[in-house]
C-alpha cells in the first residue's frame, strides 16, 4: 500500500520541483529535470516517503478506532485466511484395527524455500483396514437407479469391525461432485448395506446419511468465542467448498450379522433417475480425507517492555521473516529483570470486571511497508489494581502461517511426518493449497465495520442485503481471481429472498419462526448441486440467527425450472440476550 503512495508522491515532487525550476532559475537550477543529480534525487526520495507515509495515514480512516472495535465484536474479521487443502490418509498394510486420527494432527510439506509447511487436520479421521474396491451406477428398465459402492476389509474380517459410521468425501471435479452430494441429499430413497458373504442385510433410511462441515467443532481454522458463528460457514465456504462435500453414514451399530466374509456393499436407492449424473467413478469416492490448514504454534521474539512506545512489532523468532505470518496472538507472559516472577496479559477483548488486577494487551494490523502481508503490534495497558507499569521482557506464544509459500506446493507436497502423525498411515494432499487470504485492512474497513452491526434476520429479508452481507466475506486482496469471480457470481445468482413467519408445530411444542423463500438463478452455478451446497450453506447461515424457542425453514426455488428444494426445521439455539 505505501508503495503506491510513495510513487504517487515522488511524481508530483518530481513535476512540482521542474515547475519551481523553471519560475525560479536563479534559486533552484538543480530541480529542472535536465540534469540527474543524485543528491537531488535522493532528497525528493526521502520527501516522497515521509509525505506518502502522512497521505496513508490521512486515507486510512482511523484505523485505531476501526480495528479495536472489529476486535471487540467481529475479531474474525481481522485474521488472514491461512492456505488450506484436503488431506487423504492411506492405512500401511501392518494395521490390523481401526484407529482414530485426531483433528489438529499435524503434518508437514516437502520443503519450499528451505521451509517445511505445517499443515494440521480439521476433522477426527476413523481409519480403518478397508479399502473401495468399485463404483457403478445402474439404471435399469422397470427398476429404481441405484449406485453401488463395493468395500473389502484388508486386515480382519467384516464380523470384527464395530465401526457405527463410515465417513466418505466426494472428490473429484468440483461440479461433479457438488452433484453427488445434491443426489445424496435429495434422491436417496434407501441406503442398504450387504455382505459379500453370508450374513444379513439392512436398510437404512435417507436420513442415516448426514451432512460434515457445519459443525462449530468442524471449522476450518481457530474461530474466536465472541465472534457471531454463521459467518464461519460463509467464510470457509468462499475459500474452501470442498470442505462440505462429505457425508456420514450412520446407524452401522444395528448392522449385527455381517457373516464371516471381509468385503460388503453399500446401495444407494433412488427415487428416480438422476438428470446431472450419467455415471460414477471409484476415484470419486474417498476414503479417510480431511480438511487441512496450514496453522501451527511458533514463539515470537522476547519484547523488551520499556513503556517507551505506545506499541511494539510482533516477530516471529528465526528463520526467513517472509516464511511466517502471525495469524493470532496466543499468550503473552511478563518477565520482570532479575526475578523468575511472571505475570501473565489478558486479551482486551475478553477483560471482565473480574479481572481489575489483570494487566490487558492489544493486538493491531498494519499493512506491511515492503511485503503483501500485515504486520502485528502489540500494545498493553494496566487496570488501576494491576500495579504501576514496570520494565519487562514479554514472552509471546503466537499462532503463525507461511504466508504465501503454501501457494508453491503441488498436489502430493504434503507427505512429510510430523511428531503427531499415524505411525500407521501414509498421506498425501489430494488438491493443490488454496491461496493466503489477507485481511482487509485498508479503505471502507469502516463501511464493513458498520455493515455487520446492521445486520440481523429482519434486516436480511431483502435480497440485496443478503447479497451485500456474503459480498464482506469476499476479500478483494484475495489472489485467487478465479475463485472471487466464481463466488461472486454465486452471490449475484440471488434472485429473490422472503421471510414469513409462521407457527409451527415442532417435537410436540408451539413454535413461532420464519420461513424463508431463497430464489437462485441456477446460471450463476457450476452445476445443480453447487446451487445445492450453497443453498445448505445458507440454510445453516440463516438458521444461526435464530433464537432459543423459535426456528427457521429454507425452501430454495430454482429461478429457471420452478424445482423446489427443502430442508428440514432449524431450531434455533442462540440466546436473546
Amino acid at each position: 500500500m505505501i508503495n503506491r503512495y510513495y510513487q504517487l508522491e515522488l511524481s508530483h515532487l518530481r513535476e512540482l520541483a521542474v515547475e519551481f525550476s523553471q519560475a525560479h532559475p536563479a534559486l533552484a537550477p538543480m530541480l529542472s529535470g535536465t540534469t540527474q543529480d543524485p543528491d537531488v534525487e535522493r532528497l525528493l526520495e526521502g520527501t516522497a516517503f515521509l509525505t506518502g507515509q502522512v497521505r496513508q495515514k490521512l486515507d486510512d480512516e482511523f484505523p485505531e478506532v476501526v480495528h479495536g472495535l472489529m476486535r471487540l465484536i467481529f475479531p474474525h474479521y481481522l485474521r488472514p485466511i491461512p492456505a488450506s487443502t484436503t488431506i487423504v490418509f492411506k492405512p500401511k498394510a501392518s494395521l490390523k484395527e481401526s484407529i482414530r486420527i485426531p483433528a489438529g494432527t499435524a503434518l508437514a510439506s516437502v520443503p519450499v524455500e528451505g521451509t517445511k509447511c505445517p499443515f494440521r487436520t480439521c476433522y477426527d479421521v476413523e481409519l480403518h483396514p478397508l479399502k473401495i474396491t468399485g463404483a457403478a451406477m445402474r439404471q435399469q428398465p422397470g427398476q429404481p437407479a441405484t449406485i453401488t459402492l463395493n468395500f473389502e476389509m484388508t486386515g480382519f474380517p467384516l464380523s470384527a469391525w464395530k465401526a457405527d459410521s463410515l465417513r466418505l468425501h466426494i472428490g473429484g471435479g468440483y461440479a461433479d461432485a457438488a452433484n453427488l452430494y445434491y443426489l445424496f441429499f435429495q434422491h436417496v430413497r434407501s441406503v442398504t448395506l450387504s455382505p459379500s458373504e453370508g450374513g444379513s442385510s439392512i436398510i437404512l433410511p435417507p436420513q442415516a446419511i448426514r451432512p460434515v462441515g457445519m459443525a462449530n467443532d468442524e471449522g476450518l481454522f481457530p474461530y474466536p468465542p465472541q465472534s457471531f458463528p454463521g459467518y464461519r460457514i460463509i467464510q470457509e465456504y468462499f475459500i474452501l467448498p470442498e470442505k462440505f462435500l462429505y457425508i456420514d453414514i450412520t446407524g452401522l451399530e444395528a448392522w449385527q450379522d455381517r457373516g464371516p466374509g471381509t468385503g460388503f456393499k453399500l446401495v444407494f436407492e433412488l427415487r428416480q433417475p438422476p438428470s446431472s449424473i450419467s455415471q460414477v467413478k471409484q476415484e470419486q469416492f474417498v476414503l479417510f480425507a480431511t480438511p487441512a490448514v496450514n496453522l501451527f504454534p511458533f514463539d515470537g521474539d522476547p519484547i523488551s517492555l520499556d513503556h517507551r512506545q505506545p506499541e511494539y512489532r510482533v516477530v516471529p523468532s528465526g528463520g526467513d521473516p517472509t516464511h511466517h505470518q502471525v495469524y493470532s496472538v496466543e499468550r503473552v507472559i511478563g518477565l520482570a529483570p532479575g526475578t523468575v516472577q511472571k505475570r501473565a496479559y489478558a486479551p482486551f477483548e475478553l477483560f471482565t470486571p473480574q479481572d481489575q488486577a489483570v494487566p490487558v494487551y492489544f493486538v493491531n494490523a498494519k499493512p506491511s511497508a515492503t511485503r503483501p502481508d500485515a504486520e502485528l503490534f502489540i500494545s498493553v495497558a494496566y487496570p488501576p489494581q494491576a500495579g504501576a507499569p514496570t520494565p519487562e521482557t514479554l514472552s509471546i506464544q503466537l499462532m503463525c502461517t507461511n504466508a504465501l509459500l503454501p501457494e508453491r506446493l503441488k498436489v502430493g507436497d504434503i507427505n512429510q511426518p510430523t511428531s503427531t502423525s499415524p505411525e500407521l498411515a501414509e498421506f498425501t494432499n489430494i488438491r493443490q493449497p488454496t491461496a493466503t487470504v489477507q485481511p482487509p485492512l485498508g479503505r471502507n474497513l469502516l463501511w464493513r465495520f458498520l455493515s455487520h452491526l446492521s445486520l440481523n434476520l429482519l434486516s436480511l429479508a431483502d435480497s440485496d442485503n443478503l447479497k451485500a452481507l456474503l459480498r464482506l466475506y469476499i476479500f478483494p486482496e484475495g489472489r485467487d481471481r478465479a475463485a472471487i469471480l466464481a463466488n461472486e457470481k454465486r452471490v449475484e445468482g440471488i434472485s429473490s429472498l422472503e421471510i414469513h413467519t409462521v407457527n409451527r408445530l415442532v417435537n410436540g411444542l408451539i413454535m413461532r419462526g420464519q420461513e424463508i423463500h431463497l430464489g437462485l438463478s441456477p446460471d450463476n452455478f457450476a452445476s445443480r448441486g453447487d446451487m445445492f451446497l450453497f443453498g445448505s450453506i445458507m440454510d445453516h447461515f440463516l438458521g444461526t440467527y435464530a433464537s432459543i424457542n423459535c426456528f427457521t425453514r429454507l425452501k430454495v426455488k430454482d429461478a429457471l425450472s420452478g424445482d423446489i428444494y427443502e430442508w428440514p426445521v432449524r431450531v434455533g439455539d442462540r440466546p436473546l440476550i
